[in-house]
């Protein structure tokens, strides 16, 4: 997982979108050059477009809702407004708004947001924009980039509450809010063989651990070995003990013990929410207790430990421990390769993938945002099944593409993994 600076690091602060016809002009190219020379993206394919190209024309609210599967889907949303020939504006987190950032990226239309509290600012921003339906509005509801494009993660309900709240606002227009769901893939370029590369890795990664290449193992095998290495040094740092079992299970207790010790002494009380929930409300406490005029030098040591704790629970929430055993793909174990570069070596940078690739873009049906508005009770029932909804037509979209290109697998797959 990228870390992003936090509040404490890096203060918010809320720039308004501002489309400016000549900065587009500058950035679509400028942004094709970023995606083919950093993210190797050589050609974005597109179909669904005539489900998305009648709808602002209306004057209707659009809410454009894809997966966040790589740190290139920003880039290739930008292509998808250029081909439907509409300026789009996106809600980016905040902490990309850095140096010039903060004059170029409001000007093609994109606006920050603090995804660690109740961010009001960016919330009005994208009500606003979605009720005057001048440009359809990018929102990736999923929050985090965790690299596993196959499998959605469960999606946040900030998308489906932007939606429900403009639908309430034109309730009395005629108009309606829609959300367009899409899906991104990616694919390594046809004729092209990406496992050397991702041997090299593989390579490098091992030699980080002092290892000796584990080259009498097929990729597949090497991966879970690797990740078995990882998982046991977390075990011992957080006193768990080396777990047994399967890998997806040895995680999730590992992450339910930082959380639950977190949330002990914190809150006083453990949580049922899912994990992105808890590590919000507590990444939020500890940011509060931060400022506070009360906290001492080593509250605030304590603090800063329990704040990365917490990435180390989202880290290890990014992996499902079965995604690559489960359908052994070329992409699946570059995904998962790729975060293992970026954990270990602890890179704040966007990683750069090793082959190029192509990427997939799939939209689907649109959701009339004001027909769940009008079927549900409350606005908040409207926004649970809204979130429902979109969750199964993403996920939908996403199985649709279909899985990448096989590997070779020599081992018996039922091994605990």
């Amino acid at each position: 997982m990228r870390r992003l600076p936090l509040a404490d690091q890096f203060p918010y602060e809320f720039y308004p979108p501002k489309v400016h016809r000549l900065w587009l002009a500058l950035g679509y190219p400028a942004i094709r050059r970023k995606l083919r020379r950093e993210q190797l993206v050589m050609s974005v394919e597109i179909q669904g477009l005539e489900f998305l190209k009648p709808l602002p024309g209306r004057g209707d609210g659009v809410l454009i809702a894809p997966n966040h599967s790589d740190n290139a889907d920003g880039g290739v949303m930008f292509e998808v407004a250029r081909r439907a020939g509409r300026p789009f504006c996106y809600m980016a987190a905040y902490q990309l708004f850095d140096g010039l950032n903060r004059f170029i990226l409001p000007r093609l239309g994109a606006f920050p947001v603090d995804r660690e509290g109740a961010d009001l600012k960016a919330f009005k921003a994208g009500v606003e924009l979605l009720s005057a339906g001048a440009h359809p509005l990018v929102v990736f509801p999923e929050g985090e980039v965790y690299h596993t494009a196959d499998r959605l993660t469960p999606l946040r309900e900030g998308a489906a509450a932007l939606a429900v709240t403009a639908a309430r606002r034109i309730s009395e227009t005629g108009k309606s809010i829609w959300i367009v769901p899409v899906a991104i893939k990616y694919r390594f370029l046809d004729g092209h063989d990406p496992l050397p590369a991702l041997l090299r890795l593989m390579d490098v990664l091992e030699s980080r651990f002092t290892w000796w290449p584990q080259t009498h193992r097929d990729l597949v095998d090497r991966i879970y070995f690797y990740a078995e290495g990882m998982l046991a040094l977390k075990e011992l740092e957080y006193g768990a003990g080396v777990g047994r079992g399967l890998v997806k299970e040895r995680i999730a207790r590992l992450r339910s013990l930082i959380l639950d010790r977190i949330e002990n002494q914190r809150l006083g009380k453990r949580s049922a929410e899912p994990v992105p929930v808890r590590v919000k409300v507590l990444r939020r406490t500890c940011l509060d207790a931060l400022t506070s005029p009360q906290t001492t030098p080593e509250d605030a040591h304590s603090l800063r430990r329990d704040l990365n704790d917490l990435f180390v629970v989202v880290q290890l929430y990014s992996y499902p421990g079965d995604y690559v055993n489960e359908c052994p793909t070329m992409e699946r174990a570059a995904e998962t390769l790729m975060k293992f570069e970026q954990d270990i070596f602890g890179v704040t940078d966007l990683i750069r993938p090793r082959t190029p690739r192509r990427a997939l873009v799939r939209l689907g049906e649109p959701i009339n945002v004001t027909a769940h508005l009008k079927s549900a009770e409350r606005p908040r029932v409207a926004t649970a099944t809204l979130t429902t909804d979109l969750e199964h037509r993403m996920q939908a979209l996403l199985d649709a593409i279909g899985p990448g290109r096989p590997i070779e697998v020599r081992r018996d797959l039922s091994r605990p993994s």
